[in-house]
């Protein structure tokens, strides 16, 4: 299950990358971004993955340019009031001063508002985390009351609020990148028997944006307007 847009594209997490990701989360670059700083060992991300592995947790590996370069999580979903928190990390710091944490950041709110028609998205950020902070607040996240003294600082956007600031973002990204293209999910022939993916799947199916879908060679493709 693969999302593409803007040259990027995202993955379902599977068993394994989950040595990758281990690696990734102990990189100090990594660690220092979340109030969880121990070394995390092959038994406990094991455990962590068995834990996270499931419909209420969508977590994915983020690929540029051939290369896995960090994760989107999008988790603690709840499916009645369609509500969930959203977060990522790049542990090569090599593109930390470039467009891509910007974009990545936007294809986040915008799987869970457009690709899964969700209402409402939660962040939570380290006080002196700026450079987050700014991306989050481009979306328009907003700082929740009685936030701005708290170390891990919760910011919540609404759906209403990424539809006011999305054509304008959509509009700069697509200058950033030289890109235009529509978001594409592609379900490969692979995995139609995979319990996780038709789980996803079928969530995807009921989104109100999506503008085409039909079966090719390499699998079911949804295309979003």
């Amino acid at each position: 299950m693969k999302y593409t847009r803007y040259g990027i594209s995202i993955s379902l997490m599977k068993e394994e990358d989950i040595e990758m990701v281990r690696q990734w989360r102990n990189d100090p670059v990594v660690a220092n971004n979340y109030e969880f700083r121990e070394h995390i060992t092959p038994e406990m991300q094991e455990a962590w993955f068995q834990s996270v592995n499931n419909i209420h947790n969508l977590y994915t590996i983020i690929e540029y340019q051939g290369e896995n370069i960090g994760v989107i999580n999008i988790k603690n979903i709840d499916w009645e009031t369609l509500e969930c928190e959203g977060g990522i990390f790049l542990p090569d710091p090599k593109y930390h001063q470039t467009f891509v944490p910007a974009v990545v950041s936007y294809i986040t709110t915008e799987i869970i508002f457009v690709m899964l028609d969700w209402k409402i998205s939660h962040a939570h950020v380290l006080k002196e985390n700026k450079s987050v902070q700014a991306f989050v607040k481009m979306l328009g996240y907003e700082l929740m009351p009685g936030q701005e003294e708290v170390n891990n600082q919760h910011y919540q956007i609404t759906r209403e609020s990424f539809e006011k600031r999305a054509p304008r973002i959509k509009k700069a990204i697509g200058v950033l990148t030289g890109s235009e293209e529509k978001g594409m999910l592609l379900v490969t022939r692979d995995e139609f028997e995979d319990p996780m993916v038709l789980q996803w799947e079928e969530k995807v199916k009921t989104s109100r944006f999506i503008e085409k879908a039909e079966t090719t060679e390499a699998g079911r493709l949804y295309c979003f307007s």
